[in-house]
């Protein structure tokens, strides 16, 4: 009998397009490691053994290893120290083409073939609204994130889209590529990417 291989799945998109729901419950669905690097360095910064290993501190005081270097070495070891068994969620990662080209490679090496390329797309005004609506739960009250004003997002927004493009466009050449809206409601959403999922 064929040992039926997991799935991987690399998902991006556009800035407030969803892909922390979304990632959350793709990885539930196919049963796959969240890889989420935002909660990765998270936990590296509240586990003192952690820190060592990757010379945290080292980056915090003397700069010996660039915040490049500690991503890359996060995504080598992640892919490397999940069972084979279990497929990979890359949710919003890798965001930069030098990144994208290790985890391509790290992936081959790692013999996982199924990887399919799922990418959330919003329009510019509706990532803007949503930034801008945006609430966080702090100390009791909800309140929006400080540099969630228009022209602060146009920048962010311009400076995360001239980088990803690179990452689309190299992922796009490799993987079975689906690109999803994610207008209207989560559950909308949801159904249109698992449409989009069914046939892999």
């Amino acid at each position: 009998m064929n040992k039926v291989l997991p799935i991987n799945i690399i998902l991006l998109g556009d800035p407030a397009a969803g892909k922390a729901t979304h990632g959350k419950f793709l990885a539930k669905k196919y049963n796959l490691y969240d890889l989420d690097m935002g909660r990765e360095l998270r936990a590296l910064e509240n586990n003192p053994k952690l820190r060592k290993k990757y010379r945290l501190d080292e980056t915090l005081d003397s700069g010996k290893l660039t915040p490049t270097e500690l991503v890359r070495n996060l995504l080598r070891d992640k892919i490397r120290s999940t069972p084979s068994f279990k497929g990979i969620l890359f949710n919003g990662t890798p965001k930069m083409l030098g990144e994208a080209k290790l985890v391509a490679k790290w992936l081959k090496d790692d013999g996982r073939e199924r990887i399919i390329f799922v990418y959330l797309s919003i329009p510019l005004a509706e990532t803007i609204r949503r930034m801008t609506s945006r609430k966080t739960y702090f100390q009791g009250k909800f309140s929006k994130r400080p540099d969630d004003n228009k022209q602060a997002l146009k920048n962010r927004i311009a400076y995360y889209k001239k980088n990803i493009k690179q990452v689309v466009s190299f992922f796009k050449k490799l993987y079975p590529f689906i690109e999803i809206s994610t207008l209207g409601t989560i559950p909308e959403a949801k159904k249109r990417l698992l449409t989009s999922l069914q046939k892999y």
